[in-house]
């Protein structure tokens, strides 16, 4: 069986020829999924190999031996086309997306440092399976907001909201390994107490603190959803190149892999066709979802028949002296 690490190093370098194409991965720390020895690649991250040392000080299971070496150093408040000296033909980023406060300016900012027929890959967490699970799916008022207003640090709403309803990692694990399709996770325990929330929304209220949180909750038909809008209304000049969506209970992230194109007809409906077919995927679940449901309850229309046959029998009537002296029997 191939693990989902397997998968996603599979399916993002795939294609990538490391003798000539220039790559570059963001955000990789210890877990890369290019790695240097393969050819022209680097790495860029929000500080520098020694800050990253500082700022993972705390954790005793980092691993430091592992850590990537910093390459170039994206400034949030400088254009990430400053911050780098070349164009690349693939940017990879896993897991990283969900975090950017201004996730619509982070990925024009790396459109920006693509060759022309370079590919920005994407790999993200379905919020549906993640810990992020009790929350509310993203609403593209909050991604246009952030955008708006070039956030460079995760809004408070958005912290609040992640700090309410994480779900524990260990917890969602578990989840994970008896996969069930639908349940509810509302009644789900979250993780933090009351008293520490309210003091990570309060440290978001200084604008030069960073609150490190997962900003966006999505999914790939919600992600193509919001695409077509933003592609649609020249926001963002990227088609999607291909795409992959996840594979219970083996996998539990979705990849999209995106193409500079300034034909907006063509960039609109490339991603018009994820929504299409991965819609069609839900609605196919869900009609599957129904039929079990009705099925369910047929069996238990025909167990009550059942039930109640038995029950007006003969031989129900006669043995029930006897039931009810065996009953008092256990009673004592």
């Amino acid at each position: 069986m191939v693990s989902f690490l397997e998968k996603r190093h599979q399916f993002v370098r795939n294609g990538i020829d490391f003798n000539k194409d220039q790559c570059l991965e963001i955000g990789a720390l210890v877990d890369p999924i290019l790695r240097s020895q393969d050819g022209k690649v680097f790495y860029a991250d929000h500080l520098s190999t020694d800050d990253l040392k500082k700022q993972f000080a705390w954790d005793k299971e980092f691993d430091f031996d592992r850590l990537v070496p910093v390459n170039f150093v994206w400034d949030n408040h400088q254009p990430f086309k400053e911050c780098v000296d070349r164009e690349f033909d693939y940017v990879v980023a896993s897991h990283v997306g969900e975090h950017v406060p201004n996730l619509i300016g982070w990925i024009d900012q790396i459109s920006q440092v693509l060759t022309p027929n370079g590919q920005l890959r994407l790999v993200l967490p379905d919020g549906r399976y993640s810990f992020d699970m009790k929350r509310q799916e993203s609403r593209l008022s909050d991604l246009l907001a952030t955008w708006m207003r070039k956030s460079y640090c995760p809004e408070t709403h958005l912290v609040l909201d992640f700090a309410l309803n994480k779900v524990d990692d260990q917890l969602v694990q578990d989840m994970h390994l008896r996969y069930v399709q639908d349940f509810d996770a509302s009644e789900l325990p979250s993780q933090f107490p009351f008293h520490e929330i309210m003091e990570w929304g309060e440290r978001t209220l200084n604008p030069k603190h960073y609150e490190d949180v997962h900003c966006w909750v999505l999914h790939l038909n919600l992600f193509a959803k919001f695409m077509v809008t933003l592609t649609q209304h020249d926001i963002l000049r990227v088609a999607c190149a291909e795409w992959h969506d996840i594979d219970p209970p083996y996998s539990y992230e979705f990849m999209v892999f995106m193409t500079l194109e300034a034909d907006k007809e063509k960039r609109v409906a490339s991603w018009q066709d994820v929504y299409i077919q991965t819609k069609k995927k839900l609605l196919k679940y869900n009609q599957q979802s129904q039929k079990e449901i009705e099925l369910l309850h047929q069996e238990n229309a025909q167990l009550k028949e059942e039930l109640h046959s038995m029950y007006g029998s003969s031989s129900w009537r006669i043995t029930a002296p006897f039931r009810a002296m065996m009953q008092l029997l256990k009673s004592k």
